[in-house]
C-alpha cells in the first residue's frame, strides 16, 4: 500500500529522546501527551500506564507502533494517522476510545487480547495487512463501516487481508457497514451486545457467516 494524503512530511522527525520527553512532561501538567500532527520515527516505547490519554491525530509516523499491554486512563486518538508499519495493542487496557478513523496503516493491526472501555471508531480505516479483535473486550461499540482492509507483501510473503473478530466481545454495536476486505471476515463465536450491520460489506473470500455469532440485538443486511 502506498502511504497517501501525508501532510507534514517535510516536517523535522521526532524521535525517541523527545517521545520520552513529552511523555515526562504531559504526565506532570496532567494532560494527554500530544503528537498530534508531528512526523515521528516510530512510537516503541516500554511503559505501564499512560495518565491521561494520548494523541497522535494526523500524524506520521514512519514505522511501526507499539502499545502492547500498555494501560491508557484516556482516549487513544490515532484519526487520520498515517503509519507506516504495523499497529500492536495485544492486551492493552484503553479506559476510553480507540479511534483511527481515516487512519492509514501500511501494516497488521493486532488488538488480540485488548480491553476498550468505550468505542472503537474506525470509520474509513485503510490497512494492509489483518485486523485482528480475537478475543478483544469492547464495552461501547466498534465502527468500521467504509473501512478497506488489503492483502500486502513483506519480504516475499503475502499478508492476506482478513479481519478477524472470532470471541471478541462487544457491549454495543458491530458496525461493518460498506466495509471491503481481500480476505475473510471471521466472526465464529463473536458476541455482539446489540446490532450486527453488515449492509453493503464485502469479502473477496465469499459469504460471510454469522451462524455461531451471538447478536443481542439485529442482524442488519
Amino acid at each position: 500500500m502506498v502511504i497517501l494524503n501525508s501532510k507534514n512530511s517535510n516536517q523535522e522527525v521526532v524521535g525517541q529522546l523527545e517521545i520520552i520527553n513529552e511523555i515526562k512532561i504531559a504526565e506532570r501538567e496532567n494532560r494527554p501527551i500530544d503528537f498530534s500532527n508531528k512526523t515521528l520515527a516510530d512510537f516503541n516505547v516500554i511503559i505501564d500506564k499512560i495518565k491521561y490519554g494520548l494523541n497522535l491525530e494526523n500524524a506520521k509516523i514512519l514505522g511501526p507502533v507499539f502499545l502492547g499491554e500498555v494501560v491508557i486512563i484516556g482516549d487513544l486518538n490515532l484519526k487520520g494517522a498515517v503509519i507506516n508499519g504495523s499497529l500492536y495493542l495485544g492486551k492493552a487496557d484503553i479506559k476510553k476510545d480507540l479511534i483511527f478513523e481515516n487512519s492509514q496503516i501500511n501494516g497488521a493491526i493486532n488488538l488480540v487480547g485488548a480491553k476498550i472501555g468505550g468505542n472503537i471508531n474506525a470509520r474509513g480505516l485503510i490497512t494492509a495487512g489483518f485486523l485482528s479483535l480475537t478475543k478483544t473486550e469492547v464495552f461501547g461499540d466498534v465502527i468500521l463501516e467504509n473501512a478497506e482492509i488489503v492483502s500486502a507483501n513483506y519480504d516475499d510473503m503475502m499478508v492476506r487481508g482478513d479481519a478477524f473478530f472470532g470471541t471478541a466481545n462487544v457491549g454495543g454495536n458491530l458496525n461493518l457497514g460498506k466495509m471491503k476486505t481481500e480476505g475473510m471476515i471471521d466472526l465464529e463465536e463473536t458476541n455482539v451486545g446489540s446490532n450486527l450491520v453488515l449492509t453493503g460489506t464485502e469479502s473477496k473470500r465469499g459469504a460471510i457467516d454469522t451462524t455461531k455469532a451471538k447478536i443481542g440485538g439485529k442482524k442488519i443486511i
